[in-house]
C-alpha cells in the first residue's frame, strides 16, 4: 500500500446523528450509515470521517465523551461498529473517527474520581484554588467551580467538559491507550478535535493583554488575551509529534493511517504541528482560511498563492474545507446561489490538497432556521440571552454559526414527508408484526428538502448538484493530475472575474487545465491559442452552454461556472 495514500484522497464527513436513522427512533445511527454506504461509494469519496459515536451524555452531541471505547446506545452497539469498518474496507474504503483528546464530559468515570479525590486520579484534570484569566474558546470564564472538590476546574470549551491534564503522565498513556483500541479494530486515522490547546502552561501564569477583541481561525488571541498559555503551546506541538509516531509504530494491526488535525493559528504555527520529513508531526490539518471566502477571483488567485507559498508540495498538503459541523452551510454563505455553489465544488476537488466534504453539501444543502431560543446546540445557549434574533439572522453575521444546529439537520434522502423524507426507516420488529410510528427527528428536516434538495430528486438529473458532486469526485479519484499533480497559476490571462490554472502530473504525464468565471451574467471568451499547443478536450463544465470555439482553442465561459479541460501540451504562464 502507498504509505502517502491519505495525499490523494477524499473525505465525506458524517455527523451520525442526522445521516440516516435505521429504526425510527428520530436519531440516526451506525446502521443507517451501513445502509447508505453503497451511495456513499457510488459518489466517489474515499474515506469517511465520523464525529463521535462513543457513550456521552449528549450535551454537546457526542463532543462530551463519557466513555472512549464504548458505543452510545442510540447509536448501536460495538457489533455495528465492527461491521461498518469492515464493510467500509470491502469497498475499498478508507475511515476514520473523530478523537477529542483534550477533555472528557464531567459525567466520565475518570472526572468523577478526579472531583472526589479518589482512585489515583486528582490530578487528572486542571484543578486550581485560585482561578487565573484564562478564558475558554467561547469567551467566557475557564475556570468552573466544583462543589464537591471546592476547587475550580479548566474548560477550554464548554462549562460540562473539563480538559485533561497531560502533564501527568498517566493521563497521556490513558489516552493512547484509546488510540490504540480503536487502531487495533483497524480504524485507519482520527480527526483530532481542538487539537491545540491540549498542553497548557504548567505555571499557570494569567495570559498577557491583547487589544484583540474576536479571536480567527488565523488568530487565536482575543477577548483581549493574547493565549500564550492557553493554545498552541510548545509541548502541544510536541505532543503531535509524539502522536504521530505512536500511531505509525503501535497498532497491532499493521496499515497506513493519519492524524487530521482541528488546528486554529497562523501558517507558520499550523506547519510547526505537522512538522517536516525527518521529524513529522500531525499528516493533515484543515485550512480553515477557506471557511470565509470571498466568491471573487482575485481572493482565490491570492489563496492559492498562500497555500503553495505556505504549504508546497511535496511535503505538506491543504485539506481543502468550506463547510462542516461548526459553521454555517456553504449555501447559505452563498446566499442559496447554485452555480457560484458549483464553481466552488470545482474549485475544492481540483485545488492541490484534500477535499473534505461536509454531508448534503453534495445536493446543496443550506441553513435551517432554527431560533436560538428553539435551539438544542449549547453554545446557542451562551448566547441566546445576549444576541437579538435579528441580529444573529442578519446577513452580516452569515460567517459566525452561533446555533450549530442549523447546520446539523437531517440529511435529505427522499421527497416522502412520511418518513421525514427518507432519514428515518420504518423498524420491523422479529415477529413481523406492523412496524411502530416513526418518532420526529432529533431536529427538523429543512423545508427546502420538499423543492428538489434531496438525493432522490438529483440523482438521476444530468445538472443537479448531486451530479456535479459525482462527477467531479470520480474525475479526481480518476486523473493523477488532479490527485498528486502539482499546481500553477496562469496570470497572463487577464480577464477580468477569471481563475485559471494548471494540475500536471510528472508520473503519467497527465496535465488539466481548470478555468473559473466568478462574473455573473457575463460570459466571456478565452483565447488559448497562445498558451496550449495542441487542442484540449471539455471533461468537465458546470454549465452546459460553455464550450471551445475556433479549433478548439477558445473557450467560452459563462458566469459564474467553471470549466475542465484535458491538455496534452503545457499551459505556458
Amino acid at each position: 500500500m502507498d504509505q502517502n495514500w491519505w495525499r490523494e484522497t477524499s473525505i465525506y464527513q458524517i455527523y451520525p446523528r442526522s445521516f440516516c436513522d435505521s429504526n425510527g427512533d428520530g436519531i440516526g445511527d451506525i446502521r443507517g450509515i451501513i445502509s447508505k454506504l453503497d451511495y456513499l461509494y457510488d459518489l466517489g469519496v474515499e474515506t469517511l470521517w465520523l464525529s463521535p459515536i462513543y457513550c456521552s451524555p449528549q450535551k454537546d452531541h457526542g463532543y462530551d465523551i463519557s466513555d472512549y471505547t464504548s458505543i452510545n446506545p442510540e447509536y448501536g452497539t460495538m457489533e455495528d461498529v465492527d461491521e461498518l469498518i469492515r464493510s467500509v474496507h470491502d469497498r475499498g474504503m478508507k475511515i476514520i473517527f473523530d478523537m477529542v483528546m483534550n477533555h472528557t464530559s464531567d459525567q466520565h468515570e475518570w472526572f468523577r474520581d478526579s472531583a472526589l479525590r479518589r482512585n489515583g486520579k486528582d490530578d487528572w484534570y486542571i484543578w486550581t484554588d485560585e482561578p487565573n484569566n484564562w478564558r475558554s474558546m467561547l469567551g467566557n470564564k475557564g475556570w468552573i467551580y466544583n462543589e464537591e472538590r471546592k476547587q475550580y476546574y479548566f474548560a477550554s470549551f464548554l462549562s460540562f467538559q473539563p480538559d485533561l491534564n497531560y502533564r501527568n503522565p498517566e493521563v497521556k498513556a490513558a489516552m493512547l491507550n484509546v488510540v490504540k483500541f480503536w487502531m487495533d479494530k483497524r480504524v485507519d486515522g482520527f480527526r483530532l478535535d481542538i487539537f491545540n490547546v491540549i498542553y497548557k502552561d504548567e505555571s499557570l501564569d494569567h495570559n498577557p493583554f491583547s487589544w484583540r477583541v474576536i479571536p480567527s481561525h488565523e488568530e487565536v488571541d482575543g477577548y483581549f488575551q493574547k493565549k500564550t498559555n492557553t493554545i498552541n503551546h510548545p509541548d502541544t506541538i510536541a505532543f503531535a509529534k509524539e502522536l504521530r509516531k505512536f500511531v505509525d509504530t503501535q497498532s497491532s494491526v499493521k496499515q497506513d493511517r493519519f492524524l487530521l488535525g482541528e488546528i486554529f493559528g497562523n501558517p507558520e504555527q499550523i506547519k510547526a504541528f505537522m512538522g517536516t520529513k525527518s521529524d513529522p508531526g500531525l499528516n493533515l490539518v484543515f485550512m480553515f482560511k477557506t471557511l470565509n471566502f470571498k466568491f471573487q477571483a482575485k481572493y482565490f488567485k491570492n489563496l492559492i498563492q498562500e497555500f503553495e507559498h505556505h504549504y508546497p508540495s511535496p511535503n505538506y498538503t491543504p485539506v481543502i474545507v468550506f463547510s462542516n459541523h461548526d459553521i454555517r452551510r456553504m449555501v447559505y454563505r452563498l446566499n442559496g446561489h447554485m452555480a457560484k455553489v458549483k464553481v466552488i465544488a470545482t474549485l475544492q476537488m481540483t485545488l492541490r490538497g484534500v477535499p473534505c466534504v461536509y454531508y448534503g453539501e453534495e445536493i446543496g444543502m443550506t441553513e435551517s432556521n432554527i431560533r436560538l431560543y428553539d435551539a438544542q446546540d449549547p453554545v446557542a445557549g451562551q448566547f441566546r440571552s445576549t444576541v437579538p434574533q435579528f441580529i444573529y439572522d442578519s446577513r452580516l453575521m452569515k460567517n459566525l454559526s452561533m446555533n450549530r444546529d442549523n447546520c446539523r439537520t437531517p440529511m435529505q434522502w427522499t421527497k416522502d414527508t412520511s418518513t421525514h423524507n427518507g432519514f428515518s426507516k420504518h423498524f420491523v420488529p422479529t415477529d413481523k408484526k406492523t412496524s411502530k410510528d416513526l418518532a420526529n427527528p432529533w431536529l427538523p428536516v429543512n423545508e427546502d428538502s420538499v423543492r428538489g434538495i434531496n438525493v432522490e430528486t438529483q440523482k438521476d438529473e444530468e445538472h443537479s448538484m448531486l451530479t456535479t458532486y459525482r462527477r467531479l469526485l470520480q474525475l479526481r479519484k480518476s486523473e493523477p493530475a488532479l490527485f498528486r499533480g502539482k499546481l500553477k497559476l496562469c496570470d497572463s490571462l487577464k480577464s477580468k472575474g477569471l481563475l485559471c490554472y494548471e494540475r500536471f502530473d510528472e508520473k503519467s504525464q497527465g496535465r488539466v487545465i481548470v478555468l473559473c468565471n466568478f462574473k455573473s451574467r457575463r460570459s466571456m471568451s478565452i483565447d488559448l491559442s497562445k498558451k496550449i499547443k495542441q487542442d484540449p478536450e471539455i471533461i468537465f463544465s458546470t454549465d452546459q452552454r460553455n464550450s471551445m470555439k475556433k479549433g478548439r482553442q477558445e473557450v467560452e465561459l459563462y458566469g459564474p461556472s467553471a470549466i475542465i479541460l484535458q491538455s496534452r501540451g503545457e499551459l505556458e504562464t
